[in-house]
């Protein structure tokens, strides 16, 4: 199995775990969930507005780790 694809798939157990405990601690947080389907928002830019910091993590940990291995494996084959 390639290395990235483990990579993407720890990545959306992490995003999934992360989204889910913000989903069950921040009451703000579920409300926006409910308010802003995918039909209404598919981007997500209005709950961006709203909390960046949540949705700046929530990408990070998405698409952190297989950008941060992908760049590794550039620098180190040149």
């Amino acid at each position: 199995m390639n290395y990235n694809l483990v990579i993407f798939i720890l990545s959306l157990v992490a995003f999934a775990a992360l989204n889910n405990h913000f989903l069950k601690t921040d009451y703000e947080y579920q409300r926006q969930s409910k308010k802003f389907s995918l039909t209404r928002d598919p981007l997500g830019i209005k709950r961006f507005k709203q909390q960046p910091g949540k949705m700046i993590a929530l990408m990070a940990v998405l698409f952190g780790p297989i950008g941060l291995y992908n760049l590794i494996l550039t620098l180190a084959t040149g």
